[in-house]
């Protein structure tokens, strides 16, 4: 039953949104673009336009990619080059005010209001090797990582060269500019991107209807069905509301079949705890068996929210991370599940969420399911730390500005400080991920992937003090779904997570960051650099 619309704020701020029917739209599927040719060449534009996020609710205005938001899934197969012509049509007024707080960025006198850099998250790219050209903003530059200081703007073009060396995997773009990732990605600038091989088609996986995205997004929506977006860059954005692949609490017909998600986390700092559960009573709903992670399939897959089993963890989201999960719905025809969420981030006063979706399945099959469910996939090795030429530490800190307010940083460094971190290519290290503070951190590399090898609990009031790390409890291995090729890490507190690693295939200047956006904008972003062995002594003017 449709309750009245109200309208009010939560401690952090967060306007809380009620007033519609959940489950009335069905889930959209974003259009597919699947590259022809090798090399293949397209056009993506960035638009402002108006879509209906919700049956009841006025048309809303936001920013996407090909007019849509999310924009379309790219699919290409591994080893096919694809440019991206990425073509900036946005108006020059942002949809969002700029917030304050580390708002240099936002505020500088003859900054553009709106600018945009798209990063293919997850990509293998060779950037420039020299820093006059990875720093420079220009119409047409080659700027395939996603530099957040070449920024364009509206009327001009960034072009990008994605070689997709990669097996198959699940990877998303999103936006990337400097000061501005966290109100350009609220805004609605992300998409979906896949990578497929012959041997993901051999494990006979649930395809074609019976593979779905779900890209989950926190929004922030006024009652009148406007977006709006933080006032404050020091407040992490959370949104009052989700969607779906774009729509508000969707809902998916399925036949009692297996089927393939794509689960994406899109949203600025929202993490999700993730089980199918049954509205009616809160039973629990079928296992998610998750094959794959941000970077691949796993070798074993990770039984997760078995029904069977009450300790059974849920699937854990933080932003940027991917799933790649089967679910099989084959005994629970006529029934009904939500998507339910429990996650809340202690001390953040984040609103609740804890429906995303509904699931409905049917009595029917259309045809026979013949697709497989593997629960393992071909061998990965685990990386030994002995071969690290090196281990550095990275300690997640803050400090506070001459106005008073904070600032996030690695290793207490802005994005203008020198480049302190030159691993030579081809070079293994272990990174020590040092969180001094009480939140979780999502933890992001460009251009390589790592293998999570442990977390372990310090003392971080000694450490504070005297900078040294006092351990207080055995190293704790990785979740089962992390044991995997990852690219994103949950940095949980009071925990030293360490992190193994292999430089390359190219040298040239690359990104380090915490995914959650507010913070990527505070400043809790570097560039590294990956050196060419010959070249090692040669940059050390640079930065």
């Amino acid at each position: 039953m449709m309750g009245m619309s109200v309208m009010l704020s939560s401690s952090s701020g967060e306007k809380i949104f009620g007033g519609f029917q959940k489950f009335v739209d069905p889930l959209p599927i974003p259009a597919r673009i699947v590259a022809d040719g090798n090399p293949a060449e397209i056009t993506i534009t960035m638009d402002q336009f108006t879509t209906k996020l919700h049956r009841d609710l006025p048309e809303t205005t936001e920013w996407g990619y090909n007019g849509t938001s999310p924009g379309p899934i790219i699919e290409v197969e591994k080893d096919q080059a694809l440019r991206v012509h990425w073509r900036s049509n946005l108006p020059t007024t942002h949809l969002f005010p700029a917030p304050k707080g580390m708002g240099g960025m936002d505020t500088m006198p003859g900054m553009p209001d709106v600018r945009s850099v798209t990063h293919l998250h997850g990509a293998v790219v060779q950037q420039p090797t020299t820093w006059s050209s990875v720093n420079t903003s220009s119409d047409g530059l080659v700027n395939s990582d996603g530099w957040p200081d070449a920024w364009i703007t509206p009327g001009q073009e960034q072009i990008t060269d994605y070689p997709n060396p990669q097996e198959a995997r699940t990877l998303w773009y999103h936006d990337h500019a400097m000061g501005e990732t966290g109100r350009n990605v609220a805004a609605g600038l992300a998409g979906l991107y896949l990578i497929h091989d012959d041997y993901e088609r051999s494990l006979n996986l649930p395809s074609g209807d019976f593979e779905v995205p779900l890209l989950l997004q926190s929004r922030g929506l006024n009652i009148d069905g406007t977006l709006y977006y933080s006032t404050d860059i020091g407040n992490e954005f959370y949104g009052n509301a989700a969607t779906v692949n774009g729509k508000l609490y969707p809902y998916l017909n399925v036949e009692p079949r297996k089927y393939r998600f794509r689960i994406v986390n899109i949203s600025n700092a929202r993490t999700y705890a993730l089980k199918w559960v049954d509205p009616k009573d809160q039973s629990a709903g079928p296992a998610i068996y998750q094959i794959g992670t941000d970077s691949g399939f796993l070798e074993n897959t990770a039984v997760l929210d078995d029904p069977t089993d009450p300790n059974s963890s849920r699937l854990m989201m933080a932003p940027a991370e991917r799933a790649d999960v089967i679910v099989d719905f084959t005994n629970y025809a006529g029934r009904s599940f939500a998507l339910h969420n429990n996650h809340l981030d202690p001390g953040d006063a984040e609103i609740a969420l804890p429906q995303l979706m509904m699931v409905n399945v049917g009595t029917k099959v259309s045809s026979e399911d013949t697709s497989s469910l593997p629960m393992q996939m071909r061998p990965i090795e685990r990386m030994d730390p002995a071969t690290a030429k090196t281990t550095r530490q990275i300690v997640f800190s803050t400090m506070n500005m001459p106005d008073g307010s904070p600032m996030l940083m690695l290793n207490g460094k802005s994005w203008e400080d020198p480049i302190t971190e030159k691993p030579e290519l081809g070079t293994t290290e272990v990174w020590e991920l040092i969180n001094t503070l009480p939140d979780m951190h999502p933890f992001h590399i460009h251009l390589v992937d790592f293998q999570v090898l442990d977390r372990t609990p310090y003392d971080v009031d000694a450490y504070l003090k005297t900078g040294q790390i006092n351990y207080t409890g055995p190293a704790e291995s990785p979740d089962p779904n992390e044991m995997g090729r990852k690219d994103v890490v949950r940095v949980v507190p009071r925990m030293v997570t360490r992190i193994i690693l292999n430089f390359g295939p190219y040298p040239g200047y690359y990104v380090y960051h915490c995914h959650i956006l507010e913070h990527e904008d505070m400043d809790m972003m570097r560039p590294y650099e990956v050196v060419a062995p010959a070249s090692i002594g040669v940059h050390a003017s640079h930065r």
